[in-house]
């Protein structure tokens, strides 16, 4: 009896130790290659706290091996803080752990006024004409434009493709031969006059227009589509 009591006690022992086996195996997370792309996306998401950051992560090989671990994976960067271009490491750190690296490319949006067509030169912009988008701030070069309202009526200086960025650069608010408002301001009051644009300016440049009531030339600076200002 104390024989078959051993060995009975050898056998639950033995079944024990498979269950837990079997237990720990269970517990291990099978991720695709497809599921480490998507938690790196979404890990990427959480440290750029913004939504003004679009994020690509280059996607593993779908014919590459799922891979198991039994603990949470940690997630961490091999630059020191988010650039352009980046490295991320996955890291299953356990008994028979393994390791990764992902490349992902983030870019900085922002909303600017683009066109929704081709205008040639000299097209006077309507609001049909253009609208706001976000895009990778990498590609916007110059001055950009923000408010689609700033650039009404303003004209175009050279040929605009669809879908260009406008900028500053591309436009005059006030155009060569244009009547504009000149307004003078001072401290304690605004008085506004007509007058002659006699050369082509964007926001903030300084222009040289005529008043039409007094004949005299004047420098202004450009404020809004046909309006400038000088200081009395």
């Amino acid at each position: 009896m104390k024989m078959y009591d051993n060995f009975s006690n050898i056998k639950l022992h033995t079944l024990t130790l498979l269950l837990g086996m079997q237990v720990f195996s269970a517990a291990a997370e099978v991720y695709t290659p497809s599921d480490l792309t998507n938690a790196t996306q979404a890990w990427l998401q959480q440290q750029s706290n913004t939504a003004h950051m679009q994020i690509r992560v280059h996607p593993l090989d779908m014919r590459s091996k799922s891979r198991e671990c039994s603990v949470p994976l940690q997630f961490s960067l091999v630059n020191s803080k988010l650039q352009t271009q980046n490295s991320v490491k996955i890291l299953c750190d356990a008994e028979h752990g393994w390791q990764l690296y992902l490349s992902a490319k983030i870019s900085q949006m922002i909303e600017v006024v683009v066109t929704r067509r081709q205008l040639p030169p000299g097209s006077v912009l309507t609001g049909e004409m253009i609208e706001v988008e976000a895009r990778d701030q990498f590609f916007s070069r110059g001055a950009v434009i923000t408010d689609p309202l700033l650039i009404e009526g303003a004209r175009t200086k050279r040929a605009v493709n669809l879908g260009q960025i406008l900028t500053l650069q591309d436009l005059c608010l006030v155009c060569k031969g244009d009547m504009v408002t000149i307004e003078g301001i001072s401290d304690s009051l605004v008085v506004a006059t007509s007058g002659k644009a006699l050369s082509d300016g964007s926001l903030g440049d300084s222009i040289q227009v005529q008043n039409l009531n007094s004949g005299r030339k004047v420098q202004a600076s450009v404020t809004a589509v046909k309006k400038v200002a000088i200081n009395l």
